[in-house]
């Protein structure tokens, strides 16, 4: 089942970068050579998504920013926008164990046993637009993906959002 909330808190919740797939896209025509200034654009929260996963995301995106030299604007001056969504998908993950041994044995196969097992998980995803504030075009977008950990702590919550931000942003703005 798949659910998509045009905002929210990042839920990419886990211990440690390892497991968080990251891609992004760009259109190459545009010069980000040129970037100086960025903002958020508003959005409403949806979907009983935490405002703390939320604070959570704009800050670690704020400080990937700021370490690459870019400054937070207002939407009416700024080069860029920035616009997020997340969503979790619900994945299912099949195990299959066998034992026993084959062999030919007086005419037949000999045979085993195997029990196959259904696990179902969710993977959180964020997707970070970059949309040039004048032409009103998409310039940039990013995803980052990885399995949710309902267990994971608040440090190891902000940990994660940092990694993945970290990691969605590597090669932001494209040289």
């Amino acid at each position: 089942m798949r659910k998509w909330f045009a905002v929210g808190g990042l839920v990419l919740v886990g211990a440690g970068c390892s497991g968080i797939s990251a891609t992004s896209d760009w259109d190459e025509t545009y010069d980000f050579s040129t970037l100086a200034t960025y903002a958020w654009t508003e959005q409403g929260l949806e979907g009983g998504v935490s405002e703390i996963m939320l604070r959570r995301m704009h800050l670690a995106v704020d400080e990937e920013l700021s370490a690459k030299g870019l400054t937070k604007a207002d939407v009416y001056t700024a080069d860029v926008l920035l616009a997020y969504h997340t969503g979790t998908q619900d994945q299912q993950q099949y195990d299959t164990y066998g034992y026993g041994a084959g062999g030919w044995w007086g005419g037949y196969w000999g045979g085993g046993m195997t029990t196959t097992t259904v696990r179902t998980y969710s993977e959180g995803t964020l997707i970070l637009d970059v949309v040039d504030r004048e032409k009103n075009e998409l310039i940039w977008r990013g995803s980052a993906s990885k399995t949710i950990d309902e267990m994971a702590s608040p440090e190891e919550r902000v940990k994660t959002i940092q990694d993945a931000v970290s990691k969605l942003l590597k090669d932001f703005p494209p040289s």
